[in-house]
């Protein structure tokens, strides 16, 4: 299951937010949430959603990566579409169909553009994906040669409904790569992760993968959940471990820059 809601109770981080829109292709402008950390200029972060588009969880995501000290934005790439006629899986999978994906990847390029370009923003653009949106952020790393490091959160490594597939686009991508999947997620495919991780290796692409034994799909949800649920501790692992990735990713910055 990815993620359209947030579990009943949890905390939302006390951050400024904004509602944005970000120019796109023709002059079309895709909306979306800002999420400001308390000291600026600060590293920035595109957050890439999953089938059902902006959610509550995604808006909180965004306030828990300023609470961490990032800008983070998390746009609506189905702004073309409309919302959803329902919050199924049904309703937002067939939403999905009608997306195209060649504008989607344009999108989310003018998105990464959109944040160096802010005043708030110093020191490197990364992205974090998730499921459909796991995807995307491993294409961009193979698109954009400037991304200070690349998140995917059970991204569909054999996805061929964009322009290529991430195993296919593996020699093309700039690490750092982070990528995290449950054993269990048979969409993904483990045996599909192992493809990209020798692709990438193969490439000399710097990655660092993270298999999470007994969990399917969506896991990260959890980490929001009581400390007794199911995958609740790996969830809370993964997130430690993308929070010291960015740390390190950011670090590296200046000296790229240079």
């Amino acid at each position: 299951m990815c993620h359209p809601e947030v579990p009943p109770g949890t905390p939302v981080p006390e951050v400024r937010t904004e509602e944005i829109t970000i120019e796109v292709g023709s002059g079309e402008r895709m909306p979306g949430l800002l999420a400001l950390p308390e000291r600026m200029p600060a590293p920035a972060v595109l957050i890439i959603n999953d089938v059902f588009g902006r959610s509550p969880f995604y808006d909180h995501l965004a306030r828990r990566l300023a609470q961490a000290g990032y800008v983070a934005t998390t746009p609506e790439y189905f702004f073309r579409q409309g919302s959803l006629a329902e919050p199924t899986r049904d309703a937002a999978t067939a939403r999905a169909k009608l997306l195209d994906f060649r504008k989607w990847g344009d999108d989310m390029s003018a998105a990464v553009d959109w944040l160096r370009a802010r005043a708030e923003v110093a020191g490197g653009v990364a992205t974090i994906g998730f499921c459909m949106g796991g995807t995307r952020s491993l294409l961009l790393a193979a698109r954009r040669d400037d991304l200070a490091g690349t998140v995917s959160y059970y991204g569909f490594p054999a996805d061929a409904r964009a322009e290529t597939t991430p195993i296919a686009a593996a020699p093309k991508m700039r690490g750092p790569i982070l990528g995290h999947w449950g054993d269990q997620d048979a969409g993904a495919g483990m045996d599909n992760v192992e493809k990209l991780r020798a692709a990438l290796a193969a490439a000399h692409v710097e990655h660092e993968f993270h298999i999470y034994p007994g969990l399917g799909h969506g896991f990260l949800k959890a980490s929001l959940e009581d400390e007794k649920a199911p995958g609740y501790e790996a969830a809370c692992t993964s997130w430690k471990r993308t929070l010291d990735f960015y740390r390190r990713c950011f670090a590296r910055e200046p000296a790229r820059a240079r």
